[in-house]
């Protein structure tokens, strides 16, 4: 079981990518791809919550569609603002359970990453000899 909170987890995506794309020997390889579709549903179901938040507080035109920029960006209501930001802080902020293993060093101990990479990726390692 791995706890995390959700900005954690976000900000693991690139380097849990990176970790998809490395051959593996079966038994890591299995727990790579359980530990990144575990991942990957907590990432869909913040990022469905998180539209709810802007289609709750975004500003929209008269046939009720959200107004967007030329980015595709939606502006927030301006009195909502802050309290948009409070809730999607709050989300971002809520702590999870991810129900897989956490993959064993020896088993990626001779792949490459950067340091940058294993310092996201802790979380996601167990350091200690079984």
């Amino acid at each position: 079981m791995i706890t995390i909170k959700i900005s954690d987890l976000l900000n693991s995506t690139d380097a849990l990518s990176k970790l998809a794309k490395i051959n593996l020997k079966a038994r890591p390889a299995f727990y790579a791809s359980k530990l990144i579709k575990a991942a990957d549903a907590e990432i869909q179901e913040f990022n469905d919550t998180r539209l709810n938040l802007i289609k709750k507080y975004g500003e929209k035109d008269e046939n009720g569609e959200l107004i967007t920029d030329d980015k595709g960006n939606c502006k927030i209501m301006p009195d909502s603002v802050s309290t948009f930001q409070q809730e999607l802080k709050e989300l971002i902020d809520v702590e999870i359970e991810l129900n897989v293993d956490k993959i064993k060093i020896e088993d990626i101990e001779n792949i490459e990453l950067t340091p940058e990479d294993m310092t996201i990726l802790e979380k996601f390692i167990n350091f200690e000899d079984d």
